[in-house]
């Protein structure tokens, strides 16, 4: 499991596969990501292999790092992945149900036929990342890591069987 809801932690094979190619897509280097999330480099080289997990934390480091975002970031470590989508993850779970989520699909179509979310136009969509996004009180590194977690949380309650 690349999310684990409980331990609040992200890791395996597929999540350590998808930052290391994602960082080379980025031209940044082991060492930069390392001081980034605040390992060592054999310990990033444990998160590559898929034997260390990261937290939120450490992972909106590495957004930072990255220069990228959440949602991007959450799709390029298979974190939201083709397979969650056909267990039924909406591409637009994070947002409202109703009016809101209707004309964002209709967005959504227009702008992007392959239905990548338009990340920036998306999420101040969701009052809570909107509310998020202005707080004047959070640096930029603990937005992105709220952002994270909520939607991260968000996603495992739309796939996890209701108990």
């Amino acid at each position: 499991m690349n999310w684990d809801p409980v331990a609040g932690t992200a890791g395996g094979s597929e999540f350590g596969a998808g930052l290391k190619a994602y960082a080379a897509e980025r031209e940044l280097s082991d060492e930069r990501l390392a001081e980034a999330c605040g390992v060592s480099v054999p310990e990033l080289q444990e998160v590559y292999a898929g034997l260390r997990r990261l937290a939120p934390s450490a992972m909106a480091r590495a957004i930072i790092a990255l220069r990228t975002k959440p949602i991007e970031f959450m799709q390029h470590t298979h974190l939201l992945s083709l397979e969650l989508y056909a267990f039924g993850l909406d591409p637009l779970y994070f947002l409202p149900e109703g009016q809101v989520r209707y004309d964002a699909r209709i967005y959504m179509r227009e702008i992007n036929p392959r239905h990548r979310v338009p990340e920036g136009d998306m999420t101040k969509r969701n009052p809570t990342l909107k509310a998020l996004g202005e707080d004047p009180i959070l640096d930029a590194a603990g937005k992105i890591e709220l952002e994270l977690a909520y939607l991260l949380r968000a996603a495992a309650q739309q796939v996890e069987p209701a108990s």
